[in-house]
Order: structure tokens, then C-alpha cells, then sequence
């Protein structure tokens, strides 16, 4: 099955970007860009169909890096057709996961039109019927960028569940750049833990939380799980009270 093909398309890409932009994630988005600068340095973790990675590259602009990750072959191969045909010289993409140890691990992808989905996952799942895995490679975030000569300014995430496991291997990372993050993270993705446990690591690691509510960033403190993420049978109750993408900062930034 991963041996398909996206063809690529510069219409399509752009207009899934500038739907991101302005639809899907625009709150969101705007976070990112009102936070990046020209010469910046950025990560894109789950970089899916770039969505996200064409405005992460156009904000640190050409004199600033994005170092992004797509561990779905087809979509890496898909963005691999992208970077070569807008000619970007700021993006350097890695066909791996992130986790808190470097070496590989089974990605399970939903069954889904094209082979790809956007709930590829690292994290074991009960019912693996409906897909198929990909054995691939991942790193440890502090080992990649250990020689690294400057700071990480900002980390998107979309892992479907395996953000603690990130963040884990990213305590340098995020001890000594201290970068802004801002992750997808939901209970109906996550296995042995709550979202709460990944709020409490980082919290630990001296940030602060917020999410994403009605069009506007609002204090972790008012976040409920019970609320903002019910779900049932793995389906959202409530689409209009749903929360899921957040943001956290080092304190005093």
C-alpha cells in the first residue's frame, strides 16, 4: 500500500494551506506566524501535507529554518515534490517520527483513500483491522538537535497521542530554547494517560497552558476534559464545544 504515489499538485497544496489559513485553523495560525520572525529556527512535527509548514516557512522566511517530520512515506514523498517545486531553501525535512527514544517503531495508519491518513499514530491501538503499519524511523528530539547553533523558537505538533512520548525526548529542547508549542492533544487518542499528564510534564518544565475556545486563547485554568473533550464511542458529543489544539509557553515569555 505505501507504495503509492500523491501526485502533487501546486493548486491543491495551496489551497489546502490557505484553507488551514484561513477556515480550518485560523486562530491557530495566526498564533504561529504573530510568534515567528524572519532567521527564526521552527519545528513541524506531523507535518502531514503541509498545511501548516507552508506559513511556519514563509514567517522565519529565508534566512530562518524549519526542521520538519512526516513519518507517512507517501506524504514525506509528497513533500519532498513540494519543497522541490516552490524551490524552498529554509525547509529541511526527515521521512522519521519524534519520540523520547531514537530508533523505530510501528506506525499505524488508519484505513483510509490513498493510504495516508491524518490519524497515523505511533501509539498502539485495539482495533487494527481497518489498517495497516509501516515500520519507521524516529528520533529523539535533544539527539537530533544537539550540535544545533541556534535556539528553537516555536514547535507545532500533531501526533495523534504520542505527545508525551515527544516531549520526552525533548527535555533540553525545552529546558534551555524554551520555545513556544503548540500541539493537538485529545483523550480518545491517548492510551494509559489523560491530557491533564501531558499538561502536568510540561508544566513541570516551568510553562504555562492555554487552548484554543471559540475563536480565542483562553487560560488552561478554565479547560475541562468532561466538557471540552466528551466524546462517545470515540465520537465528539459536542463539535461546537470541542477543544483540542493548545499552546504553552515558557513563564515569563
Amino acid at each position: 500500500m505505501e507504495s503509492k504515489k500523491t501526485k502533487f499538485s501546486r493548486n491543491k497544496f495551496l489551497y489546502r494551506a490557505y484553507k488551514y489559513r484561513f477556515r480550518d485553523d485560523k486562530q491557530e495560525l495566526k498564533y504561529v506566524m504573530d510568534h515567528l520572525k524572519s532567521g527564526d529556527l521552527a519545528l513541524d512535527i506531523g507535518a502531514h501535507k503541509g498545511g501548516y509548514l507552508h506559513w511556519i516557512r514563509k514567517s522565519v522566511g529565508a534566512e530562518g529554518k524549519v526542521i520538519a517530520f512526516e513519518p507517512q512515506v507517501i506524504l514525506f514523498d509528497y513533500l519532498t515534490s513540494a519543497i522541490a517545486n516552490f524551490g524552498h531553501q529554509n525547509i529541511a525535512l526527515h521521512h522519521a517520527g519524534v519520540s523520547s527514544q531514537a530508533g523505530s517503531l510501528k506506525l499505524y495508519i488508519p484505513k483510509a483513500e490513498g493510504g495516508t491518513s491524518p490519524g497515523a499514530t505511533l501509539e498502539s491501538r485495539a482495533d487494527t483491522s481497518q489498517g495497516h503499519f509501516l515500520e519507521v524511523p524516529v528520533y529523539k528530539l535533544d539527539e537530533i538537535l544537539k550540535d544545533r547553533t541556534q535556539k528553537v523558537n516555536l514547535i507545532k505538533l500533531d501526533v495523534e497521542g504520542h505527545e508525551l512520548e515527544v516531549f520526552k525526548g525533548a527535555e533540553d529542547v525545552l529546558k534551555n530554547d524554551r520555545p513556544r508549542i503548540i500541539f493537538e492533544c485529545e483523550n480518545r487518542h491517548l492510551n494509559d494517560i489523560q491530557v491533564e499528564d501531558v499538561f502536568d510534564h510540561l508544566m513541570g518544565l516551568g510553562y504555562t497552558g492555554h487552548f484554543f475556545y471559540n475563536g480565542k486563547l483562553t487560560s488552561l485554568a478554565e479547560f475541562d476534559a468532561s466538557v471540552h473533550q466528551a466524546t462517545e464511542n470515540g465520537e465528539i458529543v459536542d463539535k461546537r464545544n470541542y477543544a483540542n489544539n493548545f499552546v504553552f509557553e515558557a513563564k515569563g515569555s
